[in-house]
């Protein structure tokens, strides 16, 4: 990965280089239309941990053609018609976001929002927010991208839906608009069940092709997915591995009943299944930490299993060493065998007995 555009901020958090892993969860529109149950999901975000809260901004005139949803969409939202119908009846209206922006700063968590049209990003801007998540259906909306970029609002951009040829259009456009950014690794699929469908691996290789931090933005359900044995591998496995592959933040769907009738709720994680992941990747991190010396827990063995450097035969008192008089054994209580050349050549104080481990005393230096 190259130095650009490391470390991104979204207001009183940031990701990326020497951050820890930042969980999103995604409230969505698990609000159900209601700002008094986007306030309580928010809350219970802030008491599971999260330090971060993202909404979604609809305006569904702006970003969608009603018949044309009807036709697309139907199957998938059945409960409402259409997507469309969906977010009729589901969203918060700008004033109401406004509010729950000014109620997240009350309670202390980021307000976080995905626009998904450029009047959405408008007023989103004029609102004060921070930062813009822009979803997997926008990546390639060059005029929408264009435009968004030039409000100067960090952005994070999912790529699920995407080939790299289309997230490297949009990853040129942002570079060349100058506005901060970071990729979110998607898979749009709602849930996908297997761990084939997960493609962990495009987090590191958006790392090292583009130059910015990179999440995933995750769809598992909490009970996890099948690997191709059909054995159950668990949200917490495959949040491990997007943490190993680099992941700068993870964002996950967030409900406070997984029973409810959302659209997202099978896939959503409660209250305590949040704050579970936070402490998980708390800990993954503590795992996957760079440091490498002799740990505390390492010294035991240590004493035991490195090697000294040992007499092959009985060596005089004022012989001259050389590498054919000596070897290296276990214990690691002499003169380490790394550092053999260093009495190469020097002469020895006193006798030294065949088989005998051989001490800094030992030698003239």
């Amino acid at each position: 990965m190259n130095k650009e555009n490391q470390t991104i901020s979204l207001g009183s958090v940031s990701i990326g280089e020497g951050k820890p892993c930042l969980i999103v969860p995604e409230g969505g529109d698990n609000h159900r239309g209601s700002l008094a149950a986007a306030k309580e999901i928010a809350h219970s975000a802030k008491e599971a941990g999260a330090s971060i809260i993202k909404f979604q901004l609809h305006l569904p005139e702006e970003e969608m053609v009603k018949k044309g949803m009807e036709e697309t969409s139907s199957s998938m939202f059945k409960n409402w018609g259409s997507l469309y119908g969906f977010i009729e009846k589901n969203l918060l209206k700008p004033d109401e976001h406004a509010q729950l922006m000014e109620y997240c700063k009350t309670i202390g968590i980021q307000y976080f929002c995905t626009p998904f049209s450029l009047k959405a990003a408008e007023l989103l801007r004029d609102m004060g927010v921070s930062a813009f998540k822009i979803g997997s259906g926008e990546t390639e909306d060059m005029p929408f991208i264009e435009e968004a970029a030039k409000m100067s609002k960090p952005m994070v951009i999912s790529t699920g839906m995407s080939t790299w040829e289309e997230i490297g259009l949009t990853v040129d456009v942002m570079k060349k608009s100058g506005t901060s950014f970071s990729l979110a690794h998607c898979i749009s699929a709602y849930p996908p069940k297997k761990t084939s469908q997960l493609h962990l691996g495009v987090i590191r290789e958006m790392r090292n092709r583009f130059g910015v931090p990179v999440g995933l933005s995750d769809h598992t359900p909490p009970e996890g997915v099948e690997d191709s044995s059909g054995k159950k591998i668990s949200q917490e496995e495959t949040i491990w591995g997007a943490i190993g592959a680099g992941a700068a933040f993870v964002e996950k769907h967030f409900t406070l009943d997984r029973n409810a009738p959302d659209a997202d709720s099978n896939f959503s994680l409660d209250s305590k299944a949040l704050k579970n992941l936070i402490q998980t990747v708390r800990a993954a991190e503590e795992a996957f930490d760079k440091e490498r010396a002799v740990f505390d827990q390492e010294k035991p063995v240590w004493i035991w299993a490195k090697r000294s450097v040992v007499a092959v035969r009985d060596i005089a008192a004022g012989e001259m060493l050389n590498r054919s008089m000596i070897t290296s054994k276990r214990p690691g209580t002499g003169i380490r065998s790394k550092e053999y050349h260093k009495i190469i050549g020097k002469k020895t104080k006193r006798s030294i007995p065949a088989g005998s481990i051989i001490q800094w005393e030992d030698i003239e230096i």
